[in-house]
């Protein structure tokens, strides 16, 4: 079962039924506690009031009886005290404190003579008139017997006399024990009055903090339920009942929903009208689309095609010069073999122009497929070729074990064959040439490739990636310039990308990566 805690933290009209019921209970009870305290005290004040003009009666009507030795006045006098309610006992005491005669009231029957309190005499010859002792159960009233009125009133020397006059007449006392259960059964039968009375008014305000709760949290549900509709979608408005601040919030949240209904209506026009031009879009880019692809595929056509068919003739063209070289060399003086050699040299050149196109074409093609690929054996077999070509040369090679990337090998293959072909062709005017290898530590999946070469200005650097794009001399670096075009084209093809730092004389640097940029 939930406790009225764990309920009135999920509901208003709870809290508000339970904070308007505690703090009423709070006022009932200090009230209450407040009434009951002052209707306690005027009680006892009455009942010490009562009891003292009592004692005094009986003072006053057992004189004559003490002064004739007459038991009878005396035992009269003791009979209508004893008959009041609440009197347990009453009797008539000698000046030093002896009894003369005593009684028992209703409450006394039965039970054994009542003992004069420890310090009576004392407190007698002290006071010149009416005392009290209070016990646990009762209390006993004293007041002093006056032979006679002299001259003053017996009104006067009651209730207003001289000490000295009132100690020099005193002829005896009066006693009178009275039950204190009579004024505290007075006392309860109120308490039990009052607490059945704040009962009935915690109940009756009870009723009147759910009312009031209700009042409130009513059109609250009604807004919460409007809230959830709108949150499913549902644009429905809420009924005004008041216009306290509950009905302007069901007000203010009524406009918000018709201006949330016009922005979704217009926002469902408007994304009509995009989804209109998102289709039209898409209809212009698949037809652009296709129209790119088969441009493209007639130029690889073409590329292809044009390579091919140039290639038969060189081949042929070299032929008759080997032939005219063998069968007539004799007869062709000096000019004559110089020019066949420079005809056989652009012969091999266009032929490898031929193959670096046919190599652009053929990148583009086929599927990619990647793999986990290990470049440093790579790189040392690329090295151990050119070693081999140029055994002369003088060229320090340092290689990182153990260098991954996840592309296809093919490619991977033609991209360290021209980057390492660069750094050891470019490190050829150098007496020691420097090349390196190894992995980028700061850039998971990324190398570089560092040597001390002839470098460049990096000015011209983006022209380095267009095809047939040089920045030396073919006498001073022979080469296509087809190369790093070929190694960005198959990076792109990767989603990857490659940097190039040099500086003329310096040296150059590249770095590559088979990774998009943001995934490094």
């Amino acid at each position: 079962m939930r406790s009225p805690l764990a309920i009135a933290r999920e509901r208003l009209s709870a809290r508000i039924f339970l904070s308007f019921g505690f703090l009423f209970l709070v006022v009932v009870l200090f009230f209450s506690g407040v009434y009951l305290y002052d209707r306690w005290q005027l009680a006892r004040e009455a009942f010490m009031r009562e009891g003292t003009s009592l004692a005094r009666v009986l003072a006053f009507n057992a004189r004559v009886g003490i002064v004739t030795h007459n038991t009878g006045f005396i035992k009269g006098a003791l009979d209508g005290v004893t008959s009041y309610e609440g009197v347990v006992s009453a009797g008539v005491y000698s000046p030093e404190g002896k009894p003369i005669l005593e009684e028992r009231g209703a409450l006394g029957s039965g039970s054994p003579t009542f003992p004069l309190p420890p310090d009576v005499n004392g407190a007698l010859k002290m006071s010149p008139g009416p005392i009290r002792f209070e016990t646990a159960k009762t209390v006993e009233f004293w007041a002093p017997i006056i032979l006679e009125a002299g001259s003053f009133s017996e009104e006067e020397l009651y209730f207003g006399a001289s000490s000295q006059d009132i100690r020099e007449r005193t002829i005896g006392f009066g006693r009178v024990i009275f039950d204190k259960g009579s004024v505290t059964n007075a006392f309860r039968f109120l308490v039990a009055n009052s607490i059945l009375i704040a009962l009935a008014a915690i109940v009756l305000w009870g009723i009147l903090a759910y009312v009031i709760g209700r009042k409130i949290t009513c059109p609250l549900d009604r807004l919460t339920d409007g809230v959830r509709a709108l949150r499913d979608g549902d644009f429905r408005k809420v009924d005004v009942v008041s216009s306290d601040e509950v009905g302007r919030l069901a007000l203010a949240f009524n406009g918000m929903v018709a201006a949330l209904e016009q922005r979704e209506a217009e926002r469902s026009r408007a994304q009509e009208a995009i989804s209109a031009l998102n289709n039209e879009l898409e209809q212009r880019v698949i037809g652009r689309t296709a129209e790119l692809e088969k441009a493209t595929r007639e130029m690889e056509s073409f590329n292809y095609s044009v390579s091919h068919d140039l290639r038969a003739p060189l081949v042929r063209l070299k032929g008759f010069c080997l032939a005219l070289e063998e069968d007539f060399s004799d007869k062709l003086d000096s000019a004559g073999r110089f020019y066949l050699e420079r005809i056989m040299s652009t012969c091999d050149q266009m032929g490898r122009v031929v193959a670096a196109i046919m190599s652009l074409t053929q990148v583009s093609r086929g599927e990619l497929c990647r793999e986990k690929v290990n470049l440093s054996p790579m790189v040392e077999r690329i090295i151990a070729e050119l070693r081999e070509s140029e055994p002369q040369r003088r060229v320090t090679v340092i290689i990182e074990p153990g260098v991954q990337v996840d592309a296809d090998p093919r490619l991977v293959s033609v991209v360290l064959d021209n980057l390492v072909g660069n750094a050891w062709k470019f490190t050829g005017g150098k007496p020691e040439g420097l090349i390196e290898f190894g992995a980028v530590a700061s850039v998971e999946g990324a190398f570089f490739i560092l040597d001390n070469g002839a470098g460049f200005d990096m000015a011209y650097a983006e022209r380095l990636f267009r095809p047939f794009e040089r920045l030396h001399g073919h006498d001073e670096f022979p080469g296509t310039g087809v190369g790093l075009a070929l190694v960005k084209r198959i990076v792109d093809r990767h989603g990857g990308y490659v940097r190039i730092d040099s500086g003329e004389g310096k040296g150059t640097m590249v770095v590559c990566s088979f990774r998009p940029l943001g995934m490094d």
